[in-house]
């Protein structure tokens, strides 16, 4: 009987493991030293009217880290660097949960993650979808407002590789 509960335990916990959507470095090992020139479409929560900026974008990967220096051409003063820190086996990109993993039929590689927040100072379940191609790249950000099913593209980096 102590056997048997052991083996169901052990099937029970592989399921739930086999059955996360993870990421590895190895998966975006491409973009290990890259430079990339872009653009940044937002909407402005002032107007609800889309704004687009230049960028340029660096991206360097340490261990587990993707490490992004962005600089915006026009908005020198928003030059910002981030990284993204693999997590929890893979399944998570920082705080953002990794819902699926997908290679496209031309080679790309989507990946979507999901976290909660507020956008516009409102809750809301947000969404980023990660296209990362041989040569191009973007990261969109939905969002869907607490109470609506309605879901809104908030803002989209596009690049290609330089």
């Amino acid at each position: 009987m102590k056997t048997t509960l052991i083996l169901l335990i052990n099937l029970v916990f592989t399921t739930i493991l086999m059955g996360q959507t993870t990421v590895s470095i190895a998966d975006i090992q491409t973009l290990d030293n890259t430079s990339w020139t872009g653009n940044l479409m937002y909407i402005n929560y002032l107007d609800g009217q889309p704004v687009n900026l230049r960028t340029t974008m660096q991206i360097e990967i340490k261990a587990n880290q993707i490490i992004m220096r962005t600089q915006f051409t026009d908005e020198p003063g928003a030059n910002s660097k981030s990284s993204i820190k693999l997590k929890k086996g893979g399944s998570y990109f920082g705080s953002e949960k990794i819902t699926e993993r997908t290679k496209l039929k031309d080679g790309t590689l989507k990946i979507v993650t999901t976290f909660k927040g507020k956008d516009d100072n409102k809750s809301a379940s947000m969404f980023k979808i990660y296209l990362i191609g041989e040569n191009d790249f973007s990261i969109t950000k939905t969002v869907i407002f607490e109470n609506s099913q309605e879901q809104l593209v908030r803002n989209r980096y596009t690049y290609l590789k330089v």
